[in-house]
C-alpha cells in the first residue's frame, strides 16, 4: 500500500463536484506528495483516472475495497 500525505473522502459526493474537489486539493499540494482519494462511483473513478493520466500527476494505486474505491495520486511537477 502506498503511503499518503493527504486523504480526501469523496464518498457520497456527486459528480462533477467530487472531481472538482479532487483537482482543487491536488493543485494545492507540493510536488511528490501523495493524495489518497476514497470514492464509491465507478464512473467517477474512471473519469478521475483519465483526468490524472492527462496531467503531470500519476495514479500510484487504484483498488476496490468492499464497497469503495481507493486511489492514490502522486502530485507531479509543474513543468
Amino acid at each position: 500500500m502506498v503511503s499518503s500525505n493527504s486523504k480526501l473522502d469523496l464518498i457520497g459526493v456527486i459528480s462533477p463536484l467530487c472531481l472538482l474537489k479532487c483537482k482543487s486539493v491536488l493543485t494545492g499540494m507540493k510536488s511528490g506528495h501523495v493524495l489518497e482519494v476514497l470514492l464509491q462511483d465507478s464512473g467517477v473513478v474512471e473519469k478521475l483516472v483519465k483526468i490524472i493520466e492527462r496531467s503531470q500527476d500519476q495514479v500510484m494505486e487504484s483498488k476496490m475495497e468492499k464497497d469503495l474505491y481507493r486511489i492514490c495520486i502522486k502530485k507531479g511537477s509543474k513543468t
